[in-house]
């Protein structure tokens, strides 16, 4: 696990950093103008030698030291970044200003096709404002990697680099990028190749509830979860209820996998990246680049008994329990194209750009060479913007966006329909200065439709999934966000946000066993779109080498979207479905950081955080209301009846809420010699919802060690990263993988890396 830490990123909330932004994130020769830099309360920007300290294999992970963020947790392969308690629909990925089109939102078991160790910066954006330039699927915010696939930096000479790494329970890399310049043609390559063997653990992989005949006799979702069977049990009536009386010897648990010890069986993955760069400057201030991306993975999926449809006849279905190795056999290529034109003799033009995007991906699930469930995505994408300003205290942007998806899909648990979606439209953000005080004004309108096809690939199930039809969703966001200096050393910002979402593909369409989740899962084709009222405050205060940041924030959403249970078992799973009700998601983060510099013994640096964050269901009504009555049966009301169910299925919090944490760190550089030592605790999660439970709480420990030294005439780091180093059971409460896979155990990755 490693470790959340604010010294590893930079929180940003007002214009007195708005120059650290600029020197973190702009190393080009113009100034960055991109809709990601627009934005400047609520960012966190990790680069530079932090960023190397964290990279990881998954995004999520590579930023699980920031403050708020959290992984989803699917496996040492899988892990997508969670912002504020939020996750899938509600967070963008995006490379260099671009969507980032994959299944990953969809389905937490699925990989997000971006390499984090060609990152040159990753910026998050915290928040709704970042629905103005990249639209509700940013509800949360968004993760920004700038890998440089199209190289920019063409009056910097780009640093060719070799890093190679292994280690006991780490993965085993190797890393190139290479880049040059002739006149003014700029080019760059990427290569990584990434292998890991299944990887090794504390304990069991399953978690001590799966051992539990206690909590599992009570609990079908949770024996369900553990991929358990139960002898038959004993039951007597105590004059008040039933009670298990099973004796011992008669509390047989059956794995249906095997609980295997020290080790997360089939977990292991390969993987390979490579992109080509280029770009070309011409007269009167115009440059065109293009790059080439390919990535492929070979991924198994931690082993749970996987039930398989097979179909006998056209109007029959069984069902038969089958385990085995599940791997997921990934690929896309995506190509990137950018047109830029400067205007730095125009009083009013900055900069016009043009970008595009083309990906194909394809994931092929197999359960022991059979295929069981495959689909392909193809994405094109176009998004002109054009920045001006009135004066140097009048700037704005203006943009546009189109962006077009098709989904297809084969295999016996194929859950969607094939799919074709379309989004279009344009925002407009407005930033004025006065003095101490500046003013964000920000507006989008954005239409999407959705075209849903039914082939002989799909089948729809029982559920409300069932009604395919077309929709159409009008969305309207707008922002107005201020920022005051009231002096030198201390500020305060506060935004107002209206922002909309329309439902996704599965929230829509999804119907039919999704046994990467274990569950059944259901959409609705009559959703509404989702919005929030997003309200946000923050200050900072900074004397010197110290600084203090603090942010409050709180999301109204109505007709918010969630998975909700029904506590119906089909074939082997729980049945859920994707509802509406408004729900509230607030919290707050507080970060401190301390630098110290001394002329013997080095630089240090010292951080602390504290984050919470909560997800509740909003009622209207005390919750007296009881639809059986006869009064109710004759006389319904329908907001009480909807809010009764809702409060027994659902109860007081939102599923997989993850956990409070806090932490600190210590940094330590001294001529050639660099360490860090992280500390990270997250409370046991005492929010639940109705069928939930309670989760540990636990700690993590992580260190890095490098020692820098030319040889053989080459700059090189011989570094060792330590993650986990109390080898503690890590489980987060977020993850579908909770009770089957814990995090690794003790890992420690040993490399070198050269710079030639």
């Amino acid at each position: 696990m490693r470790l959340k830490s604010p010294i590893l990123c930079i929180g940003l909330s007002a214009p007195l950093y708005a120059q650290d932004i600029e020197h973190i994130e702009v190393n080009s020769y113009v100034k960055d103008y991109s809709p990601v830099s627009q934005i400047v309360v609520g960012k966190s920007v990790l680069s530079g030698e932090l960023l190397a300290q964290q990279k990881a294999s998954t995004l999520g992970d590579t930023l699980s030291q920031t403050p708020s963020v959290s992984s989803s947790f699917f496996g040492s392969s899988a892990g997508r970044p969670q912002i504020r308690g939020q996750g899938g629909q509600r967070v963008l990925i995006t490379s260099n200003g671009m969507p980032i089109r994959d299944m990953s939102a969809i389905s937490d078991d699925q990989l997000i096709p971006i390499e984090p160790f060609f990152a040159e910066s990753i910026t998050v954006l915290k928040g709704a404002r970042a629905t103005i330039p990249f639209g509700g699927e940013a509800m949360a915010g968004i993760v920004d990697v700038n890998d440089g696939r199209i190289p920019l930096q063409q009056e910097a000479e780009k640093e060719d680099k070799v890093e190679i790494q292994t280690g006991y329970n780490a993965a085993t890399s190797l890393l190139s990028t290479l880049g040059g310049q002739q006149n003014d043609f700029a080019y760059n390559v990427n290569l990584l190749y990434r292998e890991h063997s299944d990887y090794k653990i504390p304990n069991t992989a399953k978690a001590a509830d799966c051992s539990n005949w206690g909590k599992l006799v009570l609990n079908s979702q949770l024996t369900s979860q553990c991929q358990v069977s139960l002898a038959r049990p004993t039951w007597e009536h105590d004059g008040t209820k039933f009670v298990d009386v099973t004796p011992i010897d008669e509390q047989i648990i059956t794995h249906q996998l095997a609980n295997s010890a020290n080790k997360v069986v089939n977990s292991s993955y390969y993987q390979t990246n490579l992109t080509f760069g280029g770009s070309q400057r011409f007269e009167h201030e115009q440059l065109f680049g293009l790059s080439v991306n390919y990535n492929a993975a070979n991924r198994a999926i931690p082993g749970f008994i996987h039930p398989i449809r097979e179909r006998e006849h056209s109007h029959d279905t069984q069902q038969s329990n089958q385990s085995g190795n599940i791997r997921i056999y990934s690929s896309q290529y995506r190509i990137d194209a950018l047109y830029q034109k400067q205007f730095s003799a125009n009083s009013y033009l900055n900069q016009f750009n043009v970008k595009a995007a083309y990906s194909k991906q394809s994931d092929d699930e197999n359960l022991d060479h059979l295929r069981v469930n495959k689909f392909i995505l193809k994405n094109w994408q176009i998004s002109p913007t054009l920045n001006y300003q009135f004066s140097e205290q009048f700037t704005g942007t203006f943009g546009l966006f189109i962006d077009q998806s098709e989904k297809q899909g084969s295999g016996n648990n194929n859950y969607l329909p094939d799919i074709k979606a379309k989004r279009e439209a344009a925002y407009m953000m407005q930033n004025a200065a006065f003095g101490p005080l500046s003013l964000q004004l920000g507006a989008r309108y954005e239409e999407v439709k959705y075209t849903p096809t039914i082939n002989s690939h799909y089948q729809p199930g029982r559920g409300l999934g069932a009604l395919v039809q077309n929709n159409k969703y009008d969305l309207f966001n707008h922002l107005v966000s201020l920022n005051w200096d009231i002096t030198s050393f201390w500020y305060i910002a506060a935004s107002l946000t209206h922002a909309e979402r329309a439902p996704g593909m599965n929230e829509l369409y999804a119907s039919n066993p999704h046994y990467a989740l274990l569950i059944e899962e259901q959409g609705n084709s009559n959703l509404k779109k989702e919005s929030n009222k997003a309200e946000e405050f923050g200050t900072g205060l900074q004397f010197k080498n110290l600084s203090i940041t603090a942010n409050w924030y709180e999301n109204n959403y109505d007709n918010y979207i969630y998975l909700g249970s029904t506590g119906v078992n089909r074939g082997g799973v729980y049945v859920k479905e994707w509802r509406q009700a408004d729900t509230l998601n607030k919290g707050f983060e507080v970060e401190l950081n301390y630098t110290l510099n001394t002329q013997n013994i080095g630089d240090f640096s010292f951080s602390a955080y504290v984050d919470e964050t909560k997800n509740t269901p909003v009622y209207q009504f005390d919750g007296s209301y009881n639809p059986f009555t006869p009064e109710a049966f004759f006389n319904p009301d329908e907001a009480q009846m909807a809010e009764y169910f809702r409060r027994r299925l659902e109860g007081d919090s939102i599923p997989r809420t993850p956990a409070d944490s806090y932490g600190a760190a210590v940094h330590w550089q001294f001529e050639s010699f660099k360490a860090s030592v992280d500390y990270q605790h997250n409370k046991a999660q005492q929010q639940l919802a109705k069928f939930e439970h309670a989760s540990p709480s636990y700690y993590s420990l992580g260190a890095n060690f490098s020692y820098s030294r030319s040889l053989f005439g080459f700059e090189n780091e011989f570094f060792i990263n330590i993650n986990n180093l109390t080898n503690q059971e890590i489980r987060p409460h977020q993850s579908y993988l909770r009770y089957l896979a814990p995090q690794p155990g003790r890992s420690i990755a040993v490399g070198i890396r050269a710079k030639i």
